[in-house]
């Protein structure tokens, strides 16, 4: 897929570069659904001349040669396939609740493995977070992130210095703050309350979690910040990234987050709107039976 141009968040153009001829396909152990559509979007792979890798071989042989793959399920496994697969353009098939990375629904997936095999989609880039935990002289690569980093408080409040490029910004007493990607903005980043960041934008969200402070604005940062969160207290909190528990933390711990050298790179396809997809899938509608008065974009 190295051939094919890379797009912003949010646009969208034909691609011009062959098909893709090796396609892995991951599908959600634990859906039933899931396990036998993969043999459907097999068989509609092979049927067209495409070579199909499942997860078995993928993890076995590594992902080198192949151009894309196909995922099977909900945003959970988006991210653990962009995880164990990094920098390879994922289509999501939606089986989870939300589906906010896996953009296609289930009943459109014949329409989207079309779209695929003829070069109709784009790749959609994503920034990814790296944290790294520095203590007293050591520095730990704690992994990265599709969504976000957090410093999480336990039973009582943690008190999270925040610093961007060295400057102290302030110190904000609560549960814990989350650093989050475009993507992850609408995640934890958003039922925090912090602002969500639409395609196209190239910053990362910094959003205090149940702030107890009048001074709980949440940030917009560039990418290119550097961004540090010290715990400046003796009570219990941990690092989380992408949801997963790396470390528990103590007092004068620094979490050190910046762009990862990874991207997340997602197949969207022509009808993809997130706007669109923003207002259905949250619920996100004042008026539910409002017609646009420029039609129903």
């Amino acid at each position: 897929m190295s051939a094919v141009a890379r797009q912003p968040e949010g646009a969208f153009a034909k691609c011009s570069s062959p098909r893709p001829e090796r396609i892995g396909l991951v599908a959600a152990r634990s859906k039933d659904e899931a396990r036998e559509l993969a043999v459907g979007v097999a068989d509609t792979l092979a049927t067209a001349g495409v070579d199909v890798i499942e997860e078995e071989q993928l993890a076995a042989t590594g992902v080198r040669e192949v151009d894309a793959i196909v995922v099977l399920g909900g945003d959970g496994l988006m991210m653990r396939a962009a995880t164990a697969y990094p920098d390879v353009p994922l289509l999501g098939i939606n089986f989870g609740n939300v589906g906010f990375l896996a953009l296609v629904e289930r009943k459109d997936w014949q329409q989207a493995i079309a779209s695929l095999l003829a070069g109709e989609f784009a790749i959609q880039e994503g920034s990814t977070l790296e944290a790294t935990l520095v203590r007293q002289a050591d520095s730990v690569s704690q992994g990265w992130a599709i969504n976000d980093v957090v410093v999480r408080a336990g039973n009582r409040m943690v008190d999270v210095e925040l610093y961007i490029d060295g400057h102290f910004v302030n110190t904000y007493p609560g549960d814990g703050m989350i650093v989050a990607t475009p993507h992850g903005s609408t995640a934890y980043c958003m039922a925090a309350g912090g602002p969500i960041l639409t395609a196209g934008v190239r910053g990362f969200a910094i959003a205090p979690i149940s702030c107890h402070s009048p001074i709980r604005t949440p940030l917009v940062v560039p990418e290119e910040a550097a961004i540090e969160m010290v715990v400046a207290n003796h009570h219990d909190a941990s690092l989380i990234v992408d949801g997963r528990e790396m470390t528990t933390l103590e007092r004068l711990d620094v979490v050190q987050v910046r762009r990862g050298e990874h991207a997340f790179r997602l197949v969207t396809l022509g009808s993809t709107n997130f706007y669109e997809a923003f207002r259905t899938k949250f619920n996100f509608r004042i008026r539910p039976d409002a017609i646009p008065s420029r039609g129903s974009s």
